[in-house]
C-alpha cells in the first residue's frame, strides 16, 4: 500500500489543486454575480460550475484507474498492474506457480451473443478467479480472453483442485434464458523458481505450456512447463536469429531424392528437399526448422529460394547438355496468406526460361480442405506457367474424393502411411490398389513415397504404379552426388 500511495501521490496532489482552483473560481463568480445578476442566473451558473467540477473529477478518476491498474473490460487488474503486483509477491519467501488461463473458443461467444455480452462474461470470469484467490495471490486479464493467475504452490494435485473449482464455476455461467455458455479454461502452468521475477518471460512459458495439453490424470485441461520447453524455445530463438543471414549466405541447399519408374527401375525424376548446412553446427534437419518456419512464416522465403535454386540447376543442366529430369518442389500452405504470391514464381520462371513440365509443384493434401475455388485458380496458374502439379501426402489426412473431381492436378503422391503395414495385410493392399486404379481412371500419374521394402516394390509394380520414391532405391543426396549418380553413367 505504501508503494501504491507513493505512485499515485502526484496525481492526488494535482486533483487537489484542481479542486481548490475550481472552488476559488466558483466563489469569485458568486461575488461578481451578486452585483450584476439575478438569483436564478446565479443558481444556473453555480450548477454549470458544479457539473464541470464533477466531470473533471470523473475524468481524473478514470485516468487514475486506467494508468494504475484497472482493466476496463474485466474490472480486475490489467496486465501492467498484474505484473507489478506479481513481482512484489515473488520477492517474498512463498512458493508460487504462474497459471496462464485461456477460454477455449471464446470467439464463438462474441459471434453468437455480441461483444457487449462477451465483455460482461469476461467481467464475471474475472470475479470467479478472484473469489478463489488468497490475500497474497493475484490475477489479471493479459489480453483478449486470456488471464494470468499467480497462485501459491504446494504441489500439482492441490493446484489442480483449485483450478478445477474455477473451471466448475466457469462452466455454470448461463445466458438470460438459463442456457449454459459451455465455457472451458485451458491452463498452462509454470512453477516459478526462486529469484525469477521477469513476469513477461514467465507468462510466455506458462502460455507455451497451455499449448501442449494432452490427455492426463488432471481434473482440468492443464499443461505443465518443463526445462525441455525452455530448451526448445531457446533453440527456436537461436534459429530465428540466424535464418535470414543463412538464407542470404546460401546455407539452405537443395538435396535431391530420386524417383524411379518401375518398368526399368531407372531414375525418371527427383524431389528437391531443403537442408540447412550451418558453418558452425553442420546439418540442421528439416524436422527441426520447417515446423518453426511454418509457424513464423519464413517458410515462404525458403520455398521461393528453393524454387529459384532448382531453376538455376535446370538451366545449368541444359547448358551442359545434360538430360532434363523433372524436379518437384514443395509449396507450403503459408503462401496462401499472401495475395498473388505466385507472381514471384512466374517472375523467376521467366528469368530462367525453364522448359515446360520440367518442374512439378507439390501441394500438401491439407490445402484441399479449405477454399477449393482459390486452389483451382492456383492450379490453373501453375499449368499456365508450364509446370505440372501434384497432391503430396495423399492419404495422410482425411482424403476427399470430391477434391479429385474438382481440382485438376496431374499426379497423386501416396503417403508413406500406406506402406507401413502392407506386409501380410490384404486390407491395406486392397486400399492401395483401389487408390492407384482410381488415379488411373482419372488419368493421373501415381508416385508412392516412403517405400523401403523390396516386396512393396514388387506389389506396386503389379499395380502399375508409375513412380517410386524411397530408401529402397536412394536417399536424398546433395546435387553433385545426384548428378554423378544419374549422369555419371551417361557421360
Amino acid at each position: 500500500m505504501k508503494q501504491l500511495f507513493s505512485r499515485i501521490k502526484p496525481m492526488l496532489s494535482l486533483m487537489f489543486w484542481d479542486l481548490v482552483t475550481t472552488i476559488a473560481l466558483f466563489f469569485l463568480l458568486l461575488i461578481v454575480l451578486n452585483q450584476f445578476s439575478e438569483f436564478f442566473i446565479q443558481l444556473a451558473i453555480c450548477l454549470v460550475a458544479g457539473g464541470g467540477l464533477l466531470m473533471m473529477l470523473t475524468v481524473k478518476y478514470r485516468q487514475l484507474s486506467k494508468q494504475y491498474g484497472r482493466d476496463d473490460i474485466s474490472g480486475g487488474k490489467n496486465k501492467r498492474e498484474f505484473e507489478r503486483v506479481a513481482r512484489m509477491l515473488l520477492n517474498t519467501d512463498s512458493s508460487y506457480a504462474l497459471v496462464y488461463a485461456n477460454i477455449d473458443r471464446f470467439k464463438l461467444i462474441n459471434d453468437v451473443y455480441g461483444n457487449d455480452r462477451g465483455d460482461k462474461i469476461l467481467h464475471q470470469v474475472q470475479s470467479i478467479i478472484d473469489d478463489e484467490l488468497l490475500w497474497d495471490e493475484v490475477s489479471g486479464r493479459i489480453m483478449a480472453d486470456n488471464f494470468g493467475i499467480l497462485m501459491r504452490f504446494h504441489d500439482l494435485p492441490k493446484l489442480d483442485q483449485r483450478l478445477y473449482r474455477i473451471s466448475q464455476q466457469l462452466a455454470e455461467l448461463k445466458d438470460k434464458e438459463g442456457k449454459r455458455y459451455g465455457l472451458e479454461f485451458y491452463y498452462g502452468v509454470y512453477v516459478i523458481k526462486k529469484g525469477e521475477t521477469n513476469i513477461s518471460a514467465l507468462l510466455e512459458r506458462a502460455n507455451m505450456a497451455s499449448k501442449k495439453i494432452t490427455n492426463s490424470n488432471y481434473l482440468v485441461a492443464m499443461g505443465i512447463y518443463d526445462d525441455r520447453d525452455r530448451e526448445r524455445m531457446n533453440r527456436e530463438k537461436m534459429l530465428e536469429m540466424k535464418m535470414h543471414d543463412a538464407l542470404e549466405a546460401g546455407h539452405f541447399i537443395p538435396y535431391l531424392q530420386p524417383k524411379y519408374e518401375l518398368e526399368g527401375e531407372t531414375v525418371a525424376g527427383a524431389e528437391a528437399l531443403v537442408r540447412w548446412i550451418d558453418p558452425e553446427e553442420g546439418m540442421i534437419y528439416p524436422n527441426e526448422f520447417i515446423p518453426l518456419f511454418e509457424k513464423n512464416g519464413f517458410v515462404v522465403n525458403v520455398d521461393l529460394y528453393m524454387f529459384e535454386e532448382v531453376c538455376k540447376m535446370l538451366t545449368r543442366w541444359r547448358e551442359e547438355g545434360k538430360k532434363i529430369i523433372p524436379i518437384s518442389v514443395n509449396l507450403s500452405r503459408s503462401h496462401f496468406e499472401i495475395p498473388n504470391f505466385f507472381r514471384g514464381y512466374e517472375k523467376i520462371l521467366k528469368e530462367y526460361d525453364i522448359p515446360p513440365k520440367s518442374i512439378e509443384i507439390e501441394l500438401t493434401e491439407s490445402l484441399f480442405y479449405n477454399d477449393l475455388e482459390s486452389l483451382n485458380t492456383l492450379v490453373n496458374q501453375i499449368h499456365n506457367a508450364g509446370l505440372s502439379c501434384s497432391i503430396d501426402d495423399f492419404g495422410s489426412g482425411y482424403s476427399s474424393l470430391n477434391m479429385l473431381k474438382d481440382v485438376k492436378v496431374d499426379t497423386l503422391k501416396l503417403d508413406r502411411v500406406f506402406f507401413e503395414t502392407t506386409e501380410d495385410n490384404e486390407r491395406g493392399k486392397n486400399i492401395i490398389s483401389s487408390v492407384i486404379h482410381l488415379a488411373q481412371a482419372l488419368e493421373l500419374h501415381t508416385v508412392s513415397e516412403g517405400v523401403e521394402e523390396r516386396n512393396q516394390v514388387e506389389f506396386l509394380k503389379s499395380m502399375n504404379c508409375d513412380l517410386i520414391q524411397g530408401y529402397v532405391f536412394a536417399k536424398p543426396m546433395p546435387v553433385p552426388e545426384f548428378e554423378e549418380f544419374v549422369f555419371g553413367a551417361q557421360e
